[in-house]
């Protein structure tokens, strides 16, 4: 088993913030004297300050952009379309964490100041519509579920929504139905900073290596491969695994089993 790593992106002269990949369709967010995007061919700036945003594309035309916090301001979240047109706007609590969609809305994870905070960032996840409408909360819907003081690793895909919190352990799958399953995970991969679920099997990003923990088969983690850089989980079903994003450049990596 090895690692393929293509670039996708390439920036000269400004930061890249964030960047996200559905299919073909790479779309990254770039800090160019203001928030740029670069998608598709096109180039949009966006007409709002921004602190420490994420960008996730909701579809082929149009995307997401989500500011960690905007306390006392009516937004932090905005749908947009392919022309730089602000669709939807709506505030979705302070202090977030992490960003992921799928066809059930857009998953919202909150970091510990959240979660110990106020507001709806209490709850830890929040699943909202594109229209900021609140459709499942964490705390509140679900019948004693796992305690988790943070939701900063996060992954959506067909199946529902995968989180790993870096306090307690447990890897916690919330299905398409609402049905809730856990599964605890081992000290090995405690504090990972990135995760992909492919299947029955996880892959976990922890002090420069990957491993593999075939969680379904209930086999202990091995690792894979030294990987390097800040990488983000991809769902299943993507051409790449993890998508790494340097200062300058977005990377797809690619899990190969020779």
């Amino acid at each position: 088993m090895e690692l393929h790593v293509e670039t996708l992106f390439k920036m000269d002269g400004f930061s890249i913030i964030d960047a996200d990949l559905s299919g073909d369709e790479v779309i990254v967010l770039v800090d160019q004297d203001g928030p740029v995007v670069y998608w598709n061919e096109r180039t949009i700036r966006l007409p709002f300050h921004l602190s420490s945003p994420f960008i996730r594309l909701l579809d082929s035309e149009t995307f997401l952009v989500v500011d960690v916090t905007h306390e006392g301001t009516p937004g932090n979240v905005w749908v947009i379309d392919g022309r730089g047109s602000i669709l939807h706007s709506f505030h979705a609590g302070n202090a977030i964490g992490a960003v992921a969609v799928n066809d059930t809305g857009v998953w919202i994870g909150y970091a510990d100041e959240g979660v110990f905070g106020e507001g709806i960032s209490t709850e830890a996840l929040v699943c909202f519509s594109r229209t900021g409408e609140v459709l499942q909360r964490y705390q509140s819907d679900f019948v004693r579920p796992p305690n988790i003081v943070d939701c900063e690793l996060l992954q959506a895909n067909r199946t529902g929504v995968w989180l790993c919190p870096s306090i307690w352990y447990d890897l916690i799958h919330i299905d398409v139905t609402g049905r809730l399953n856990k599964y605890k995970t081992p000290k090995r991969l405690h504090d990972s900073s990135a995760l992909t679920i492919q299947g029955q099997v996880g892959y976990f990003v922890k002090d420069g290596l990957l491993y593999k923990w075939p969680f379904g088969a209930r086999k202990r983690p091995d690792v894979v491969d030294e990987f390097s850089g800040t990488a983000r989980g991809l769902e299943e079903g993507e051409r790449f695994h993890f998508m790494k994003i340097g200062d300058y450049e977005v990377s797809g990596v690619r899990i190969v089993d020779e």
